[in-house]
């Protein structure tokens, strides 16, 4: 029983001296990783403050919102989210000459008329009923006609505020004359 008495305080006394050397091991362990970090925060603080002294430099062009909506305009975006809401809630310019849109913003604005039109590889445009017409300068503006392929190559979009209108003009590849169609 001695024996047993002795083998007991043995593992007792070698638990507590295993438990005190691993907890100063451990200790020691976490106090360098809290330094490191200390030391870490302390050199970001310094450079945020050396950030904070140096004045920012100013840009050498200011660009107004509008230059830049005008520049996403130009490029084709669109802020397709609140395409609708924008054009039917919102005051937008009226412009007196008729003016190319993308395909997106064309039949958007419920008070306008969509209407297609077809031009002929004879340089001839119809209307939806395929009669000629006339005096297309002030219908559709004399820039259209040559805008085929800038959104679509078969395409072109033509707002008319004026007339409130929003005109689809479609190239056929076919000559009008040789369909049979007399002046």
């Amino acid at each position: 029983m001695n024996r047993l008495i002795i083998f007991a305080a043995g593992l007792v006394i070698g638990a507590m001296t295993a438990y005190k050397y691993a907890e100063k091991k451990y200790e020691k362990i976490a106090q360098e990783e809290i330094d490191s970090v200390k030391e870490v925060f302390s050199k970001k603080k310094d450079s945020e403050d050396k950030k904070r002294e140096e004045p920012e430099a100013e840009p050498e062009e200011k660009i107004s919102l509008r230059e830049y909506a005008d520049i996403a305009w130009k490029e084709g975006y669109m802020d397709y989210s609140n395409a609708n809401a924008n054009s039917k809630n919102e005051e937008r310019e009226v412009m007196d000459k008729p003016y190319i849109i993308p395909p997106e913003e064309f039949g958007t604005l419920d008070e306008y008329e969509t209407i297609s039109l077809t031009y002929y590889a004879d340089e001839v445009l119809t209307d939806d009923n395929d009669d000629v017409m006339e005096d297309t300068e002030n219908i559709i503006g004399s820039d259209a006609l040559n805008r085929f392929g800038e959104f679509e190559e078969d395409s072109v979009f033509v707002r008319n505020d004026v007339l409130k209108c929003d005109y689809e003009i479609l190239l056929d590849q076919r000559a009008y004359y040789d369909e049979g169609k007399s002046e």
